[in-house]
């Protein structure tokens, strides 16, 4: 996890010590579990005031929130400086297992949404964290363009409900562009407007030819997509989600 030191501790004269701001922030952790804090709320309300992990990898994740609930050396275990008490600890444990022996576990609800988010040139959005991170937000960074976009989870949920809502099966036959094909598309307009090589603008047209000839192929089985939507099973039914800068937000169902 980027540490050479455990979250709450330094080395002072060759010991090793409470580190005073960061000891604050574990105590704080064990605190807003108590107070019925789901992990990821936790890991959000650090990040949005701006409170880094480390250096290397400053945000924190439900794991790492994990991680530091049930970690004995907090209470003193193998020699470590005692950051909570025991009795503290010990409420946590109990916490936690009534918690997930009960099957209470709660994601936010645009997680099963992220491996479906995309940027217009094609590109997969990838959550971010900075220093202004804010709960119930996504920040987001495009992994081929830089591109970024922040949208709260309650707009973005909203967008997908009110287009599933509207959904409307393709005619059988019909020509539905792949990622492939706009990510081609997209890189063909970029050349034709600087051809300063156009053999390279060729090969990208030859290539686009081929992928739109592709997406005009039978279809494989899929899902019932209509189906999948009235049971709000999202996940299932949309292929890919487009978030632009300005946040226009643009469905594409299987």
């Amino acid at each position: 996890m980027n540490r050479k030191v455990l979250y709450g501790y330094q080395i002072e004269d060759g010991k090793l010590v409470p580190q005073p701001q960061e000891a604050a922030v574990v105590s704080r952790i064990f605190a807003l579990c108590l107070e019925g804090k789901f992990q990821w709320e936790i890991s959000d309300i650090l990040n949005a005031e701006g409170i880094q992990y480390s250096l290397d990898c400053p945000a924190w994740t439900k794991f790492k929130i994990s991680l530091t609930l049930r970690n004995q050396r907090y209470a003193g275990a193998d020699g470590y400086p005692v950051l909570i008490g025991s009795e503290t600890f010990q409420s946590v444990q109990t916490f936690l297992q009534k918690k997930w022996g009960k099957h209470v576990h709660r994601e936010r609800p645009v997680s099963v949404l992220r491996e479906t988010l995309r940027c217009p040139c094609g590109g997969r959005l990838k959550r971010w964290f900075s220093s202004v991170h804010r709960p119930d937000t996504l920040y987001l960074r495009c992994a081929e363009c830089g591109g970024e976009a922040v949208i709260p989870d309650a707009e973005l949920l909203a967008e997908v409900e009110r287009q599933a809502a509207e959904y409307t099966p393709p005619a059988e036959g019909g020509y539905t562009p792949s990622e492939d094909t706009v990510r081609l598309t997209n890189a063909i307009n970029r050349g034709l407007e600087r051809p300063e090589h156009p053999e390279d603008v060729v090969a990208l047209i030859l290539r686009g030819i081929s992928a739109r000839y592709a997406c005009f192929e039978a279809p494989a089985a899929s899902p019932d997509t209509q189906r999948l939507i009235r049971e709000k099973a999202y996940a299932q039914a949309i292929k890919y989600i487009t978030i632009t800068a300005e946040n226009a937000v643009t469905v594409t169902f299987k």
